[in-house]
C-alpha cells in the first residue's frame, strides 16, 4: 500500500523517537564514578589553562595572560607550575611532578582547580614570597601561601625545599600548600560537609589537648594541612611536646594512634599514595629493606649492617684506609699538615691506634667528597638527604637518643635508647686546625654534599651526649669526623 506525505513524515518520526529512545536505554547517563575517572583526564576539563597542558618545561604561553616575572611553565596535571628564570627546571618537574601525585585518584578537585585557574608558583632559593608578583598574603616567616580570592587562585611554594636544600629547616612546603589548595579551591565547594567536618574535629582535637606548641593549633585550615603533610611522610618533625611548629608525630600510623579523627578525616578526602615525587624519602611506618648481614671493605675490615626504614646502613664507623680502587688515603698525624691539607686524608682520635678500634677513623671532607669510592662495592658515603631520612626515620630532629649507643658516652647526659639499633659512638672529631676534641661526649657523621654557599665546607649531622636536637653542620672539609656507609 502506498503511503501518503502526512503517513510517510508520521513513520520516519516514529522511527527517530524509536532510535533515541533505544539509545537512551542502551546508554544510560555516566555514573558519578564514571565522571571522577573521567576528570582524571586533564584533558577532559576546561579554564583558564586548559589549551596548554605540557610534560616539559616551555616558555610561558602569551595567551595565558601571566605577569610578565613568569618565564617558565610546565602543565602536566592541569594545574601548571610557573617561575621566573631564575628557578631551575628540575623544581618545576618536581613540583608538576608532585601536583599530579596529589591529585590523583580525585578527579573532580582536579576538574574544579582546572575550571577556576588555579596555578602553583614558585620562588627561588634564597628568595621569599614577597618575590612574586601576586602580593601572596603570608607571615615574615611564611613559606608558601595559597589564595582562593576573585582574583587570584594560586599557591606560592619555595625552590628549596623542593631541592632539599640542607639550610632548610622545614618540611615540604608544596605538599602544606596542595593541601590547602584542594581544601580551600576544591573540597569545600564539591561537598557541603566538609568544612563542618573539618571545624568540628579540629574544635574536639584542641579541646583534648592535641597539637599543643605546634602549627597545627593556629586553625581548622593549618590544623588539616599540617595533618596532611604528615599523611604523606614529608612534614619536619619536631620534639614530644612541640616547638613551636612540630611536634614528634612523623607517619601515618603515628597520627592514626595520636588523632584518629583527622587520620580518618584525611582518608576520606585526600589519596593513600606514598612516592611522594622528589629526593627526600617518606617516613611511612612498617617500611624495611633487604639488607644483608655484613659488608666487607678493601683493607678487609667487616662491618655489621642495620635496617632503617627503606635503608641499609653500616652499623659500624668506617676504618678503611684506602679508596676502593686500591688508592692509598694519607694518614696524617701532624696538626699543621692536617690543617693545610687540600688532599683527602685520615686518622684516629689522638693518633691513638686503639682509639680507631673503639670508634673508627676520622675523614677529613676531602675523603667523604672525593669522587673516588670510599665506602665498599655497592656501597656509598651517604648524601646529606639520606643522612636526613636516616634522622626522620630514627625519629627526627629531636631523637638523638634513638641514634646513641647506650654505652661509652660520657657524661651520659640524656640517656640513649639506641632504639634504632644505629649505635652512634661519641668518636669526636678533629677540628680545622688538627686538634681533637670532644671524644666521649660527640660524633659528627658526615656527608658527600659539598655546602651551596661555599665549596670549601661540607654537611654533616652532628650528635651531642646532652642534648635531645640532632644539627646540621655546615663545616670546612679540614674537620675530620667518622663516616658511615650506605648501602646503594
Amino acid at each position: 500500500m502506498k503511503l501518503s506525505n502526512v503517513n510517510r513524515f508520521t513513520a520516519i518520526l516514529l522511527l527517530v523517537l524509536f532510535t533515541f529512545a533505544s539509545c537512551d536505554k542502551d546508554d544510560p547517563e555516566i555514573s558519578e564514578e564514571e565522571q571522577e575517572e573521567m576528570n582524571e583526564d586533564p584533558a577532559n576539563s576546561t579554564g583558564r589553562f586548559s589549551d596548554h597542558l605540557t610534560c616539559n618545561v616551555i616558555n610561558v604561553p602569551p595567551e595565558v595572560g601571566l605577569n610578565s616575572y613568569y618565564k617558565k611553565y610546565i602543565n602536566c596535571s592541569g594545574v601548571p607550575v610557573i617561575s621566573s628564570a631564575a628557578v631551575s627546571d628540575e623544581a618545576l618537574v618536581l613540583a608538576s611532578e608532585t601536583v599530579e601525585f596529589m591529585l590523583t585518584d580525585l578527579g573532580n578537585v582536579r576538574a574544579k582547580l582546572i575550571e577556576d585557574g588555579n596555578y602553583v608558583a614558585i620562588y627561588p632559593e634564597g628568595g621569599s614570597l614577597s618575590d612574586l608578583p601576586e602580593n601572596f598574603t603570608g607571615g615574615p616567616n611564611s613559606t608558601g601561601a595559597y589564595s582562593n580570592g576573585p582574583s587570584l587562585k594560586a599557591l606560592a611554594t619555595d625552590a628549596a625545599s623542593l631541592l632539599c636544600n640542607p639550610e632548610v629547616g622545614y618540611g615540604h612546603t608544596l605538599v602544606h600548600e596542595m593541601a590547602h589548595m584542594i581544601d580551600g579551591g576544591a573540597m569545600r565547594f564539591i561537598d557541603n560537609t566538609f568544612t563542618a567536618t573539618q571545624t568540628s574535629i579540629y574544635n574536639q582535637a584542641i579541646a583534648s589537648g592535641k597539637w599543643a606548641n605546634t602549627y597545627a593549633a593556629s586553625n581548622p585550615r593549618e590544623y588539616l594541612a599540617e595533618g596532611v603533610t604528615i599523611w604523606y611522610g614529608v612534614n619536619w618533625i619536631g620534639p614530644e611536646g612541640g616547638d613551636g611548629n612540630r611536634n614528634n608525630v612523623g607517619t601515618r600510623a603515628e597520627l592514626q594512634a595520636y588523632d584518629p579523627n583527622l587520620y580518618n578525616f584525611i582518608n576520606t578526602y585526600y589519596n593513600n599514595s606514598t612516592d611522594v615525587p622528589g629526593c627526600r624519602t617518606p617516613v611511612i611506618s612498617g617500611t624495611s629493606a633487604s639488607c644483608p648481614d655484613t659488608v666487607t671493605d678493601i683493607d678487609g675490615n667487616v662491618y655489621n649492617v642495620v635496617n632503617i626504614g627503606p635503608m641499609c646502613w653500616m652499623k659500624e664507623n668506617l676504618e678503611t684506609t684506602k679508596f676502593n680502587d686500591g688508592t692509598p688515603i694519607q694518614n696524617i698525624t701532624d696538626n699543621t699538615a692536617w690543617q693545610n691539607t687540600t688532599s683527602p686524608a685520615w686518622s684516629t682520635y689522638d693518633n691513638d691506634g686503639s682509639n680507631g678500634d673503639l670508634y673508627g677513623h676520622l675523614y677529613n671532607g676531602y675523603a667523604l667528597n672525593s669522587t673516588k669510592q670510599l665506602c665498599p662495592t655497592g656501597w656509598h658515603v651517604p648524601s646529606y638527604q639520606e643522612l636526613q631520612d636516616l634522622v626522620n626515620y630514627a625519629g627526627g630532629d629531636y631523637a638523638s637518643v634513638d641514634l646513641r649507643t647506650t654505652a661509652l658516652w660520657n657524661p651520659p647526659g640524656l640517656p640513649a635508647t639506641n632504639s634504632s639499633n644505629f649505635t652512634a659512638l661519641p668518636s669526636g672529631i678533629r677540628n680545622q686546625d688538627g686538634f681533637f676534641q670532644e671524644a666521649e661526649r660527640r660524633t659528627n657523621f658526615g656527608s658527600r654534599t659539598t655546602s651551596n654557599s661555599n665549596t670549601a665546607n661540607f654537611y654533616s649531622k652532628a650528635i651531642f651526649g646532652d642534648q635531645e636536637r640532632i644539627y646540621t653542620d655546615n663545616v670546612k672539609k679540614t674537620l675530620g669526623m667518622p663516616c658511615r656507609c650506605i648501602k646503594d
